[in-house]
């Protein structure tokens, strides 16, 4: 059960970062607001998660034009593979 929690966790953290990414403002606003939210920073310390490192990447990603961030927010995506494990 944990596992699947854990994977869960992980799958939600993905999503936001892909989602920073969209062509669509709103979407891209929406994820943004969830890397500086309590559920963000909640999931991350159950998870045993660096917050603030993932938070840190996402400031930066959000300074690339649209398609380094498509291709950046990949990039993340599979370190936090890494860290949800």
């Amino acid at each position: 059960m944990e596992k699947e929690l854990v994977k869960i966790d992980s799958l939600i953290v993905k999503q936001a970062v892909r989602d920073i990414a969209s062509k669509d403002v709103d979407t891209s606003t929406k994820a943004l607001s969830y890397f500086i939210s309590k559920d963000f920073f909640d999931l991350c310390h159950r998870n045993n998660v660096n917050a603030d490192k993932i938070l840190m990447s996402i400031k930066e990603l959000n300074k690339y034009p649209l398609l380094s961030r498509k291709k950046m927010s990949n990039d993340i995506a599979r370190l936090i593979d890494r860290q949800f494990v």
